[in-house]
């Protein structure tokens, strides 16, 4: 008789260790881009949380002071970022996956791939937040941040060193805030085919090359030492590659991040519920989950947008308004056209 889920998952344990790797698993959370913000807990339930922020008026000199005249106060207004509540989920049916865990412990090997499979489709909501916020590749005279994005309206050429001091740019004297790039593989082995990525090398560590380990890359090794010495940088970024970044097979869009230029909510946990279907002779597993990711300084439009958008939804520029200043913001969009 095979192995069925229902043998091998307790729902309760299970969650829990799916809920534990998906953490694991994601780029994002381990370079420190998203970060969890207490206020984004939505526990009380509801369909968007409000984070309040102060803004104050700040342009002009200061005043001389005389004891003849008062000062001119200068105002300060409250403001608010709405984040909706992302309400996801998925099914299996059970044989499927006990097929899944052949030849291994069930429910570890089911649990890597559930992980996965929550942390890419997680991913995807962050990026079509992204596109929602920065607006069209080309041509782009609509997004919100398209101030923000780098080249979208220019013909598009190969990342370089010249786009990435525009990003900075962009940011004023915050640019040197950004720290993490996220692009598409297509950039990203564009880079590498023209030796733009930094490696620690074995000649570099001191080892004698050989065919356990060559001398694969040559190039700088600034900020290319990072513990286990095989996370990648691109001018001084450390590099996140997904296929998930938008593009449209020709233009491709890289986003730059300060740490902390998005935050992280929960309203429930990771839930895991099974069931037995004795006349189909059938076990199913589903999984839902019910989380937030914000872009700091921007806004969802509820009203437009509507409750529980879906990545269509989040991908719409007109469901975005900016509420910090633009050197306040900490992400930028480059749109690049590689040469591979």
């Amino acid at each position: 008789m095979a192995t069925l889920r229902n043998d091998v998952i307790v729902p309760e344990v299970f969650s829990a260790y799916v809920d534990e790797a998906v953490t694991t698993r994601s780029a994002f959370i381990n370079s420190g881009v998203i970060q969890p913000l207490e206020i984004l807990n939505a526990t009380e339930g509801g369909d968007y949380v409000n984070v309040p922020s102060w803004t104050a008026n700040l342009s002009g000199d200061v005043e001389v002071l005389s004891d003849t005249s008062s000062l001119t106060p200068g105002k300060i207004s409250a403001e608010k970022q709405v984040c909706p509540v992302l309400h996801r989920g998925r099914a299996w049916e059970v044989r499927t996956l006990a097929a899944l865990a052949a030849g291994d412990d069930p429910m570890a090997a089911i649990g890597r791939k559930v992980a996965d499979y929550i942390s890419h489709q997680q991913q995807k909501d962050v990026f079509a937040i992204l596109a929602g916020i920065f607006g069209p590749l080309t041509s782009n005279t609509t997004g919100v941040l398209k101030a923000l994005a780098i080249d979208s309206n220019a013909t598009a050429a190969p990342l370089s060193p010249t786009k990435v001091a525009k990003a900075r740019a962009a940011l004023g004297d915050q640019g040197e805030k950004l720290s993490v790039i996220a692009m598409h593989s297509q950039v990203y082995y564009d880079l590498v085919d023209r030796k733009a990525i930094d490696y620690v090398t074995a000649s570099e560590l001191g080892i004698t090359p050989d065919t356990a380990m060559p001398d694969a890359f040559g190039g700088s090794v600034a900020g290319a030492y990072t513990g286990d010495m095989t996370v990648p940088f691109y001018m001084g970024l450390r590099v996140i590659v997904s296929d998930d970044v938008n593009n449209d097979g020709t233009n491709y869009a890289s986003y730059l991040f300060t740490p902390g230029a998005m935050a992280s909510g929960t309203q429930s946990g990771l839930v895991t519920e099974t069931d037995r279907d004795i006349l189909a002779l059938s076990d199913a597993m589903s999984v839902h989950w019910h989380n937030l990711y914000h872009p700091l300084g921007l806004s969802y439009k509820s009203a437009t947008g509507g409750v529980n958008p879906s990545r269509t939804t989040l991908s719409t520029v007109t469901n975005w308004e900016q509420i910090y200043e633009t050197k306040n913001l900490g992400i930028v969009s480059i749109v690049s056209n590689p040469s591979i």
